[in-house]
């Protein structure tokens, strides 16, 4: 059996912008501003422009351009640009989202048209509440051709101060629970089973979750390794049997090579060690 795992952000857009508010009128955008251009200003990449800046009792630098805009549109709306925040009220906000408009990246289902293969998504960057507001969407875009979702994980609690890295591990141990057919407890492989597959396609935009893919067989020497010996026979003996394969699936913004795929054949050997293995352990 095969399925596909996607990391639903990767495969999907919206028209989301972060907003720039008053803190005393925090309903209304003071301005709106792109994802891209709040992850800059986060990463101090304006730093050496000097506008220093303060929202919300945080420090920050923003462009030039962007802080002339701030200061007019303070002024016209009579607010303190001393006592400006953010606010993911577009990305947060259930009614909001609901009336967003979003694009789905179809073509990277170009090649499962009426496909009996199971399908899965991964929702690691928002609460299940922030999600289902336009899981219909996909699931109406899927059906148009002949594709079902098989199920959804929820894996992030919240949408604040995530954990990339943790993140990162956690659909990671999920692609690989489904590649031995055993769930995991903590830190190592439990009894309980669920859906396995011999041949696992898992599709993410995000580099380091595709690099810690890469190292999967050192999760599963980790995870072996403190699991019970009855257990652990059993899943080298499953691995022995049925050879699986993870295809990890780089997607890209590059058109011309826009699926990078790279098999990785699960193995329980070992001498197999990775970094992001012994990074897990030490969590």
């Amino acid at each position: 059996m095969r399925a596909h795992f996607f990391d639903i952000d990767s495969v999907l857009s919206s028209d989301a912008r972060v907003w720039i508010v008053d803190r005393k009128s925090p309903k209304f955008p003071v301005m709106k501003i792109s994802e891209s251009d709040f992850n800059l200003i986060k990463k101090g990449i304006y730093r050496s422009h000097g506008n220093r800046i303060v929202f919300a009792g945080k420090e920050y630098w923003v462009s030039e351009e962007m802080m002339g805009d701030l200061k007019i549109r303070c002024k016209r709306l009579k607010s303190d640009v001393s006592n400006l925040a953010f606010s993911m009220r577009e990305y947060m906000d259930p009614d909001i989202i609901e009336s967003l408009n979003f694009g789905i990246a179809s073509d990277v289902f170009a090649n499962l048209k009426n496909s009996q293969d199971d399908i899965y998504f991964i929702c690691s960057k928002n609460t299940k509440q922030n999600y289902e507001k336009i899981l219909s969407k996909i699931e109406s875009m899927l059906e148009d051709i002949g594709v079902f979702v098989k199920k959804y994980y929820f894996i992030s609690e919240t949408f604040y101060e995530r954990d990339d890295d943790a993140i990162s591990h956690k659909k990671i141990r999920l692609v690989l629970q489904h590649l031995v057919g055993k769930k995991t407890d903590g830190d190592l492989f439990s009894e309980k089973e669920l859906a396995r597959y011999s041949e696992v396609f898992y599709y993410d935009d995000d580099s380091r979750s595709i690099s810690m893919a890469s190292g999967i067989n050192g999760f599963l020497k980790v995870f072996l390794g403190n699991t019970q010996d009855s257990i652990k026979s059993e899943i080298k003996s499953i691995i022995r049997e049925n050879r699986p394969v993870l295809n990890s699936v780089f997607v890209t913004s590059n058109m011309a090579n826009r699926l990078v795929l790279k098999k990785i054949p699960i193995q329980a050997v070992s001498q197999i060690m990775t970094f992001e293995a012994f990074s897990w352990k030490n969590r």
